[in-house]
């Protein structure tokens, strides 16, 4: 405790002392701008002034730096322009960014929840995961600043949020960039940048269809524009029916047929008696005693529950956004913009099933003939046809508001204060759950009135309903404030340019109230927990141009140099420093080399250090894996969270070294590779939804992660500190998991961005333009806990794919528009199966055609209609020899393909 002291009361005072040198460069930035603003004020005509001010205010956003109107130095941005939003045919926000060849859909999404961070996303979110590093080591900002973040655990932000008819723009930096904005800057930072200065109405509709699903959007925006302001307002409509595995063929537990396992289950009905492993197959139209002659030793039932769960949850979504500017004058502008949005889905799970135990006094017992002698039984048993599916509904609410003043200093200084309010509330339900308790009670009843059948033979109303009708809700909200001062400004005057700094201080509040509801409608209980966070941080920002045009060299066409740094301080996890060094440099004219280093972190969330889920106490969830060891049979495991008050900070060390060319003689040509390293430290890993966590067993040898056949002392221990969140505790327990949240893993990433594009314009034809983006990893290794071996994961299931590339042609010609995209993902390594499969590449064709009727035509003018086509030549998701779980999977990869099909839609834009 002792040692404890004395490094916070070290943190404490280097955290002052920092401060204090923040403090003293913004006041040396102060003097410098006003002696600068002393000169500047002889210099500079009133009248040019006067009309300055005048002009309509035009806020700039920049995305990896604190520097008014810069660009990140060292650091590549990629963009996705207001016409690659309208030209994709995504319907959502974190769809359409799944395009981005750096954006990897592992974890956190409505398809798949089976990977790292898909525990928390119990309401069927999306979070952006740039290079497949984790689904929270990506920061999503609105406009550069940060908001509320959403789930019932508030670890993210959805992009989807925003919706598409609001965004101009979004600016992907795949750098660390902690030293800019703090924690979750891992990988990278994706800033979704508003609509504004658009003066009129636009109105969007859209219809999308696909075998046995559809998609619907609806929207409208209003902009004004006036002398020193504008004001943008959006609303739109976006929701997509379910997808239930019944509609796709390659949804099977059953892929022998492919040539992989039999993933199928023997909890069915009619079921499986198991005695002492040995297994006696009921027959169809149930077992007595009268019959018991018809069991035989060995035989078993199989039968796939999970075909009939959905692959897509249903969803609906509506959402608001709105941006203001205003110039009130002598320097001075204000700005606010929000949003608020209501997302609710609906997924339905498949057939309840569990493996009971039947106490001989039950009235419809019965024993197989031969079978060793005892008191009660194992019977694997569905209840499929005879109790309701259990479907999870739920909800996500938000708002966010941010008010901004900028007021212009001297010396070309400008200051500001930035304030967000935020909440989200989310909230899981489901409902038709198993009844632990009426279930034993059923069981061990001695009255056929009231004791369950699971022989085969029929049950009354009354029993069925008294057994499903256990509830879990688990309501999460999360509030979220931030402050920020900040200033920036020249220095002095550099050869190059203006010698530029930023400085400022940011103090976020976080207050996170979660739990759980459980027990029956007619007798719920609850458990709930309160935390909350409080974050200061100061930051500075230093840009010097060394060589511009002005002082160029031989070989030194430009230079710009970058330093950054930010120190950030947590109310529960200690404090944290990170710096960032960029560099551009130019030899000629086109061509820029760029590199930078710095170093990350993310701080754990509330909910992974407390434990929101059971209001701060572990909870058991009976689950089925499927075991190699076993040809792939599932097995019914106990997997257990709980609080990890000994959570660390995330770190990584990033680098990156690239070059652009931009020849004088193309037309809008660029090409651009970047090479980029990370090492990622201290990750925080938790295995409670990956169902298929008994393929990598040996990688997690000696993690605690797996046990089987665990003690006695253990079982009871387990039980007597968690409580039951959902399914029936097994009679004879051969399988643990601890899920809950560690600092296991490390990781090397390695890999190159690379982007080229260039356009063709003709006099007869129109203009033609084609593009290529996408990433190629060279090394992706990790190490699953403290100390152990990297071993290389790289074009393995549920990891990084060596290459994703995205080929993109455009044509337009007067009122006609026309674009193509070529999607690609190599093979990769399924080391799920065994042997391990090798699965293959997938490629895809997405289509687009515009056409936008003239304005003079009367009542239609200024409307475009446009006809899109998804994956256009309705390719399936390639084969993977992989189970069904309740988190995806089953015959294919949900991280990589769409299991959608081709989708064909009809686009309506008008504009007034």
């Amino acid at each position: 405790m002792a040692a404890a002291r004395m490094a916070e009361r070290n943190a404490s005072r280097k955290f002052g002392q920092l401060t204090q040198i923040a403090v003293g460069v913004a006041l040396v930035c102060a003097a410098c701008a006003a002696q600068a603003q002393e000169q500047a004020q002889a210099a500079a005509p009133a009248p040019a002034a006067v009309q300055q001010a005048a002009e309509p205010v035009e806020q700039i956003v920049v995305t990896g730096s604190r520097i008014r109107g810069m660009a990140p130095v060292g650091s590549p941005v990629v963009s996705v322009g207001r016409g690659d939003i309208e030209a994709s045919g995504a319907v959502s926000t974190a769809q359409m960014l799944q395009e981005v060849p750096q954006v990897a859909n592992l974890g956190v999404s409505d398809s798949s929840r089976g990977q790292a961070g898909g525990s928390g996303n119990i309401t069927y979110g999306s979070s952006v995961n740039l290079r497949g590093i984790g689904p929270y080591a990506t920061l999503t900002l609105i406009n550069g600043h940060r908001a509320v973040p959403q789930g019932t655990t508030g670890s993210g932000i959805d992009p989807s949020i925003i919706p598409t008819l609001a965004l101009q723009r979004v600016e992907i930096v795949a750098d660390g960039a902690s030293a800019i904005y703090g924690s979750d800057a891992v990988a990278g930072v994706v800033n979704l940048i508003l609509r504004r200065n658009v003066e009129g109405v636009e109105a969007m509709a859209r219809y999308g269809t696909a075998d046995g699903y559809n998609e619907k959007q609806a929207g409208a925006l209003w902009g004004h524009k006036w002398k020193g302001g504008q004001a943008t307002v959006a609303i739109q409509h976006d929701e997509h029916t379910s997808l239930n595995g019944q509609d796709r063929d390659f949804f099977r537990g059953d892929l022998t047929a492919q040539g992989g396992g039999d993933f199928r289950s023997t909890q069915c009905a009619p079921g499986n008696i198991i005695i002492s492993g040995t297994n006696y197959a009921i027959p169809a139209g149930g077992v007595t005693k009268a019959n018991a002659g018809q069991l035989a030793a060995g035989t078993v039932n199989k039968c796939d529950n999970l075909q009939y769960q959905d692959i897509l949850p249903k969803q609906k979504r509506d959402s608001g956004m709105f941006t203001f500017n205003q110039d009130v004058g002598n320097g001075i502008s204000l700005y606010a913009d929000g949003f608020i949005t209501r997302r609710g889905y609906d997924f339905q799970s498949g057939a309840l099933a569990s493996n009971v135990t039947v106490p001989s006094a039950n009235p419809f017992y019965v024993r197989p003939a031969g079978a060793p002698a005892g008191s009660s039984e194992t019977v694997a048993y569905s209840f499929l046809n005879q109790e309701p599916f259990n479907n999870n509904v739920g909800y996500s609410r938000a708002v966010n508001l941010t008010f901004g003043a900028d007021i212009n200093l001297s010396g070309g200084w400008k200051a500001g204060a930035l304030y967000t309010w935020g909440r989200d509330k989310d909230q899981a339900a489901t409902v038709h759950g198993l009844n632990s308790a009426a279930l034993t009670a059923a069981l061990a009843s001695t009255d056929p009135a009231t004791a369950l059948n699971v022989f085969g033979g029929p049950n009354s109303r009354a029993v069925l309903d008294s057994i499903a009708n256990k509830i879990s809700i688990s309501p999460g909200q999360t509030t979220y404030q931030d402050v920020q001062l900040k200033a920036d400004g020249p220095l002095a005057q550099l050869p190059g340019g203006a010698l530029r700094a930023a400085v400022g201080y940011e103090g976020q509040s976080t207050k996170g109230e979660g739990g759980q509801i459980g027990g029956t409608w007619a007798a719920p209980t609850s458990a709930m927990i309160e935390e909350s966070r409080r974050v200061n941080s100061v930051y500075a920002e230093l840009a010097a141009p060394l060589v511009s045009e002005k002082n160029q060299l031989p070989g030194v066409y430009k230079l710009d140099l970058d330093v950054a740094g930010r120190v950030d301080r947590y109310s529960d996890v200690g404090y944290t420093h990170n710096p960032k060094v960029g560099l551009n440099w130019a030899p000629v004219k086109g061509v820029t080399v760029h590199g930078s280093y710095g170093t990350s972190f993310r701080a754990p969330g509330l909910t992974q250090i407390r434990g929101y889920a059971n209001g701060g106490v572990g909870g058991l969830y009976v689950q089925n894996y499927a075991d190699p060891t076993n040809g792939g049979a599932l097995r019914v495991g106990v997997a257990y969270n709980g609080p990890n008050l000994d959570l660390k900070p995330e770190t990584a060390r990033t680098r990156s070294l690239g070059v652009d060319f931009e020849p004088a003689w193309g037309h809008n040509t660029k090409v651009s590779l970047t090479f980029f390293d990370i090492k990622y430290e201290n990750q925080i890993t938790g295995y409670l939804s990956d169902l298929t966590l008994l393929g990598r067993e040996a990688q997690l040898a000696g993690t605690g992660i797996i046990t089987r056949n665990p003690s006695p002392a253990l079982v009871s221990q387990l039980i007597a500190n968690n409580v039951l969140s959902s399914g029936v505790l097994p009679s004879t327990w051969t399988l643990v998991i601890d899920g809950r949240n560690k600092n296991l893993g490390s990781s090397l990433t390695d890999g190159i961005d690379f982007q080229a594009s260039t356009r063709f314009p003709t006099d007869d034809f129109g203009d033609f333009g084609v593009g290529l983006s996408g990433t190629y990893f060279t090394r992706y290794k990790v190490a699953n806990s403290p100390g152990a071996p990297m071993v290389d994961y790289l074009n393995v299931i549920f990891n990084p794919m060596r290459l994703k590339t995205r080929l993109a042609g455009t044509w337009n010609s007067g009122p006609w528009y026309a674009n193509g995209y070529v999607n690609y993902t190599n093979g990769y390594t399924n080391n799920l199966a065994s042997p391990a499969q090798k699965v293959a590449s997938n490629t895809t064709i997405d289509l687009r055609l515009s056409y936008q009727i003239d304005d003079k035509v009367y009542g239609v003018g200024g409307t475009t209609v446009s006809l899109g086509v998804v994956n256009a030549f309705n390719r399936k998701p390639p084969f993977v020899n992989i189970g069904q779980s309740t988190n995806g999977g089953g015959g294919f990869d949900p991280t990589l393909t769409n299991p959608i099909g081709r989708i064909v839609s009809l686009a309506l834009n008008k504009s007034f």
